[in-house]
């Protein structure tokens, strides 16, 4: 999904990506209970935007192994659309040839997906109805070489016959993850939650706030001459992201996303201390610093509560198999029902609404 890898090899910060795209582990406990039925809530509401006037066009920016279409055909989408939720004509786009090969091998006989190698900055699709975004392909980009590939897809949006949506995935600035980095946006990222056994090179990275994002998207469509009918921001994996694993970016910070995913094996018993919400919020906007400590509490209210009900509960089965589950799901749904599109997760994924050129 490297979007300034070369087309001819895997770039060094992408060394081990395949191994990592079809390893097992990758699909965790929070992958696949948390972020992917996030990610396609999200896709679902795109889609209950984008009239069903035929097949579905998609554009997957960055497409990797194809994630993207599997979670567009596993999401609920389909009940927005008179047509079958399978009528969907696909193409993956990404710079890095090894995910492309094995895509095309998880999802070319279908005969309704293609891959593409290309760069996208200098590459713009002729049609589509949605261009969805996972991974944040995005942040590999210059706020300005974002600006400039939107600028872009908004063009094309213009002259599509009808509404269309696109979905943006981005780094989150303020993420717990990388606390030390909360004063820049741009700064060397390093992939080493990958389950490899390669060596892992750094790259510069964007982190966005919704802000950040917001006027970035806001000022392409203006260049572009293109209406939109809003944006939407949605922070993702807020406290469970992958670095939440490395602490590589925040010096102690606790491996929640590893706490979380023993609280979805009922073979592993609960650290309640470690799960307590404990971070030192640095210098922040105040929207942000707010809501750390909002965040915080409601967790943290959630933590003791299910921990009172396990100390008193008459047997460790039921704390594994009943309670654990319990607060792991009450996490999640702490996430959708109380994130406010400002950048504070691991992933920042924004969803703009297009209108098409007056007729």
């Amino acid at each position: 999904m490297s979007i300034t890898a070369c087309s001819e090899g895997v770039s060094a910060s992408y060394s081990g990506a395949l191994d990592h795209y079809l390893s097992p582990e990758r699909r965790d406990g929070v992958k696949v209970q948390w972020e992917e039925p996030t990610l396609a809530e999200i896709f679902d509401d795109a889609l209950s935007y984008v009239p069903s006037t035929g097949p579905l066009r998609v554009i997957d920016i960055g497409c990797g192994i194809g994630d993207g279409l599997r979670l567009l055909r596993s999401a609920p989408c389909s009940h927005h659309r008179t047509h079958p939720a399978g009528s969907v004509r696909y193409t993956g786009v990404d710079l890095n040839a090894d995910l492309l090969d094995a895509a095309r091998r998880v999802h070319g006989a279908t005969g309704d997906a293609e891959f593409i190698c290309a760069d996208v900055r200098d590459w713009s699709p002729a049609a589509f109805d949605l261009v969805i975004a996972t991974g944040v392909p995005y942040s590999h980009l210059t706020p300005a070489e974002l600006e400039q590939v939107l600028t872009g897809l908004f063009a094309t949006a213009r002259q599509q016959r009808q509404p269309t949506a696109i979905v943006i995935d981005v780094l989150g600035r303020y993420s717990v993850e990388w606390t030390s980095r909360w004063d820049q946006q741009r700064w060397p990222y390093r992939m080493s939650f990958f389950s490899t056994d390669e060596t892992v090179a750094s790259t510069e990275m964007t982190c966005y706030s919704g802000a950040e994002l917001h006027s970035v998207i806001s000022t392409a469509a203006d260049r572009a001459g293109c209406v939109l009918d809003g944006v939407e921001c949605h922070d993702r994996s807020i406290g469970v992201g992958r670095h939440t694993t490395t602490a590589e970016f925040a010096s102690g910070l606790r491996l929640y996303r590893g706490l979380v995913n023993g609280l979805l094996d009922p073979d592993v018993t609960a650290d309640w201390d470690q799960l307590w919400f404990d971070v030192s919020v640095p210098e922040a906007p105040e929207p942000v610093t707010t809501f750390f400590a909002e965040w915080a509490e409601r967790w943290n209210t959630m933590v003791s509560g299910v921990r009172d009900l396990a100390r008193s509960a008459d047997s460790e089965d039921h704390v594994a198999g009943v309670l654990q589950p319990m607060l792991a799901h009450g996490l999640k749904r702490l996430e959708r029902t109380h994130q406010r599109g400002l950048g504070v997760g691991h992933s920042l994924t924004a969803v703009a609404y297009a209108q098409p050129a007056p007729a």
